[in-house]
């Protein structure tokens, strides 16, 4: 039986609502130390935060921010902003109050407006210092194990609040923040209709069903983490989630307890299925079982053909379906889903040459065995009320072009907070590159990484594939950016592959000859600057992906971190000797 969110319900607290009534029993829970809650346990301590936000003064529509590392209190105090009627903006977790979070979360406030911000209680006194106008609300004074004491008369004894404000379905429900990955932080502007929208599309692109069970370790703060999460709920679907940091640090735990819990339904960046690989050794994947997973769907960064075959094959001693894996497309503006690989149907790959793709912007079919052919992995088909199509020189274009990638439909958001909506006709701009094949979508690339070189195309995936293959990286990580023509300097815009080494003793000549090398191949022999980088030195959001632009701006501005050589490309390599 298909598990979809009621079609009656109109707004995020209703849905929370209908779903403790319906499924009282269901779960929530962490993976490290286990901690559930009952969906009825979930909707009263929403309830009750409700009252006390309503107490403090947070009327309808008022943002409140919310910085919370338990999975399970984070969606407590989801359910109730919801529940208040307030707008959601959050805010993702940091390990300490760095400058570069700092930064962050004041333009999200000022960016979004909010005066009101839930934090945990550890948190709460030193970021009230650290910025200043911000109304700090710790935890325990909402959904604490005392809170019930501070009610003010809003709630009554099991935790029921008066009558809720109405939200209509076109009332703002959250601003969700964009990783800026390629950009500074944009608010995603998400109505009660969006939201609930993207929920229906992702129950029906997992073919959610009664008895699933959906686990996975992204923070709730990120739209891949969040939306999913809500979606299970919605649904009545038991949920478990880990903290990212168990998830990085004891993979193969985390992979023992996902077996424990029989999950069903996963979800993760590429990142985490090369973690898993990196990590779990062929002779222990007996040990596990993965027999009940259906659907691990696979998305928020570039998937390498290589990652689906070798996860495929590592796990399927462990009774992986091959069938599981499930790439799909979505972003933050369209409630996470725009396209997923129907469930059932193995991932597919559209083998394409690579220099007709770059040079001429069209995906031109090849064998896979051609010296210029590049694997497309196939990121399914839209889902049901959403629309894609590929614009190319402001006209859409056709089968197989090359274009940018826009999206509509009753998901996708009305426009960024504070600027203009979307243009007439809905269609919102993705900021990635690719093409549509039938009516299956496939990534090409980020256009604002798109590397031109002596006037050709290159996508750093093919750069990168390449010296991610050199003897000497760890674990293979490195990327490829753009450096600016150098005012004054008389140096030309050139390519640098930051790189992380697999030792931080030196000599590292060989290993950075080895990466020209291997660039140079790609790049029709012209020369790179080589950024060898110690373990960790890559940046990445909080899904996974790498910042790209973020490392780009930091290594011009002297203040990239971990940085063990930077050889530019027109100095000789230092000997090994």
């Amino acid at each position: 039986m298909s598990a979809l969110v009621p079609a009656g319900v109109r707004t995020l607290g209703e849905m929370f609502v209908r779903a403790s009534e319906s499924h009282p029993g269901q779960v929530v829970g962490t993976f490290f130390p286990g901690r559930c809650l009952t969906f009825h346990e979930l909707v009263r301590d929403g309830r009750l935060a409700a009252a006390r936000l309503r107490s403090l003064g947070v009327e309808p529509a008022t943002p409140v921010a919310v910085l919370l590392q338990s999975p399970v209190d984070f969606l407590r105090i989801t359910g109730g902003i919801a529940l208040a009627g307030a707008v959601m903006v959050p805010l993702a977790v940091s390990t300490g109050f760095t400058k570069a979070f700092l930064s962050r979360m004041r333009h999200v406030l000022a960016d979004s407006g909010t005066r009101f911000a839930v934090i945990d209680d550890p948190y709460a006194e030193p970021l009230a210092e650290l910025v200043p106008g911000l109304r700090v609300v710790p935890l325990s004074r909402l959904a604490g194990p005392y809170a019930h004491l501070l009610d003010d008369g809003d709630s009554d004894g099991d935790g029921g609040v008066m009558e809720p404000p109405q939200a209509g379905d076109d009332d703002l429900a959250l601003i969700q923040y964009t990783s800026g990955s390629t950009s500074a932080p944009r608010g995603v502007a998400l109505t009660h209709r969006n939201v609930l929208a993207g929920l229906r599309a992702i129950q029906r692109g997992v073919d959610a069903r009664a008895g699933d069970v959906t686990c996975h370790w992204l923070p709730l703060s990120h739209d891949m983490g969040l939306f999913s999460t809500l979606a299970a709920i919605g649904g009545g679907i038991a949920v478990h989630v880990s903290a990212p940091q168990d998830f990085i640090k004891r993979p193969d735990d985390w992979l023992r307890r996902f077996c424990d819990l029989r999950a069903t339904v996963y979800l993760g960046p590429a990142f985490g299925y090369g973690h898993l690989l990196d990590s779990v050794p062929p002779e222990d994947v007996p040990g596990f079982d993965l027999s009940a997973v259906r659907v691990m769907l696979n998305g928020a960064e570039p998937i390498a053909p290589e990652l689906i075959t070798a996860f495929q094959e590592r796990f399927a001693p462990a009774g992986l379906d091959p069938r599981a894996m499930t790439p799909c497309y979505g972003l933050a503006e369209a409630t996470l889903a725009v396209t997923f690989t129907p469930v059932g149907q193995e991932a597919r790959v559209d083998w394409v040459d690579r220099d007709v793709l770059n040079d001429a912007g069209r995906a031109e079919p090849a064998d896979r065995g051609a010296l210029a052919a590049r694997g497309i992995v196939s990121c399914g088909v839209p889902a049901p009320g959403v629309e894609v199509r590929i614009v190319k020189d402001g006209v859409e274009a056709g089968e197989r072009a090359v274009g940018d990638i826009e999206v509509r439909g009753e998901p996708v958001m009305r426009g960024y907070h504070g600027q203009a909506p979307l243009p007439a006709g809905g269609w919102c701009p993705t900021g990635d590159l690719g093409y549509l094949a039938g009516s299956a979508l496939h990534v090409t690339g980020r256009r604002k990484e798109m590397i031109i070189l002596g006037g050709r195309n290159h996508y750093p995936e093919d750069v990168e594939a390449r010296v991610r293959r050199v003897a000497g990286l760890y674990r293979g990580r490195a990327v490829a950016v753009v450096l600016p023509a150098g005012h004054g300097t008389g140096r030309p815009e050139r390519i640098a592959v930051l790189a992380e080494a697999a030792t931080a003793r030196p000599p590292h000549g060989p290993l950075v000859s080895d990466l020209r090398a291997a660039a140079a191949g790609e790049l029709g022999g012209a020369s790179v600057d080589v950024v060898l980088l110690g373990r960790g030195g890559l940046l990445r959001t909080t899904s996974g992906k790498f910042q790209r632009l973020l490392m780009r701006d930091r290594l011009l501005a002297g203040t990239l971190d971990r940085v063990l050589e930077h050889v530019t490309a027109e100095e000789r390599v230092r000997s090994a000797a």
